[in-house]
C-alpha cells in the first residue's frame, strides 16, 4: 500500500464535466484521514488481466487491506458486498461526498480495487441526474471487456449509497455470465452493480460512455435536433436539471432508448 494520502475533497464537481474518473482506474483505500493508494509499483503499467510476471507486479494485497480496514474499526472484505462501478462511484471522493451527505454517522473506511470484467459495457443512462447531467449506465455487450473499480461496501455504506441511486436498480450478476477478475487476483463468483431503472440510450445500438457531457448532448442533437440539448454543456445540465423528465421524454419519442440486458 502506497504511503500517499490526499484528502478528499467536500465540493461537488462540475456537473458538465461528468462522470469526473479522471485518466485512468485505479485502487484506492478511502479513511477519515484521506484516500492512500492501494495500487503497488508498475501497476499502471500492466493490466488486471496480465501474464504471471506483470501480474506479480500488478497486484493489490488483500492481506493489507484488511489489515488497513482491522486498524480502523471497519468491518472487513469477508463482510462487506462487492459493488462494481461504471460512472462517478469508481472514485473515493464522489463516495467520501455521499457520505458526509447522508448525515450518517458512518466509518467510511471502504476499498477501492480495480478491476476487468467481460460482458460488460458502459453507456448511459435514459434519465439525467437531478445535477442534469446524463450518468453512466452498465449494459450487457458481448465480447466487451472493460477496465472498472470495485468497491467493498459495509451494510451502512451500502444503504447510503442505494439512496443517492433514485434512477437505478442494484442488481447481482453471475460471473459465470459476466466474468470478473480483481487486481487482488481473485474472480469472484457474483457481485453487484446499478442498472439504469430507464433502460440505456441506444442510437440502433447503446452508445458507449462519453467522457465530457458536451459530446454527448452533442451527439444527441446531431440525431433529434432537440433546442433543450443546444449550447454549452453546463447551460444544457442547469435547463435540464428543472425539467427532469426532458431527456427521458426526448429518447423515448425518438426511439432511443434500449434495455440493458442485465436482468
Amino acid at each position: 500500500m502506497s504511503s500517499s494520502t490526499t484528502s478528499a475533497p467536500t465540493l461537488p464537481d462540475a456537473p458538465e464535466d461528468y462522470p469526473w474518473t479522471g485518466p485512468a482506474v485505479r485502487s484506492a483505500l478511502l479513511l477519515g484521514s484521506g484516500i492512500v493508494d492501494l495500487d503497488p509499483e508498475g501497476a499502471d503499467d500492466a493490466p488486471t488481466e496480465a501474464s504471471t510476471g506483470d501480474r506479480d507486479r500488478a497486484l493489490v494485497d488483500v492481506a493489507t487491506i484488511d489489515q488497513a480496514l482491522a486498524a480502523e474499526g471497519a468491518a472487513p472484505l469477508a463482510e462487506r458486498t462487492l459493488v462494481v462501478a461504471v460512472g462517478s462511484n469508481q472514485t473515493p471522493e464522489t463516495i467520501a461526498r455521499k457520505y458526509a451527505r447522508s448525515g450518517r454517522d458512518l466509518q467510511i473506511a471502504t476499498p477501492f480495487v480495480r478491476c476487468t470484467v467481460h460482458g460488460l459495457a458502459v453507456g448511459h443512462c435514459a434519465h439525467t441526474s437531478a445535477r442534469g447531467y446524463i450518468p453512466a449506465a452498465p449494459y450487457r455487450a458481448d465480447g466487451e471487456r472493460m477496465e472498472l473499480v470495485a468497491t467493498w461496501f459495509d451494510d451502512a455504506q451500502l444503504a447510503v449509497v442505494d439512496e443517492t441511486e433514485p434512477n437505478y436498480e442494484r442488481v447481482r450478476l453471475d460471473a459465470s455470465r459476466f466474468p470478473l477478475t480483481l487486481a487482488t487476483g481473485e474472480a469472484p463468483a457474483h457481485y453487484d452493480v446499478y442498472a439504469s431503472s430507464w433502460g440505456v440510450v441506444a442510437h440502433e445500438r447503446p452508445i458507449p460512455l462519453r467522457h465530457r457531457q458536451q459530446e454527448m448532448f452533442d451527439e444527441l442533437v446531431a440525431i433529434t435536433g432537440a433546442p433543450v440539448l443546444i449550447g454549452h454543456a453546463a447551460e444544457v445540465c442547469a435547463r435540464l436539471a428543472v425539467a427532469p423528465d426532458a431527456l427521458n421524454t426526448l429518447v423515448r419519442e425518438h426511439g432511443l432508448v434500449a434495455e440493458d440486458g442485465l436482468r
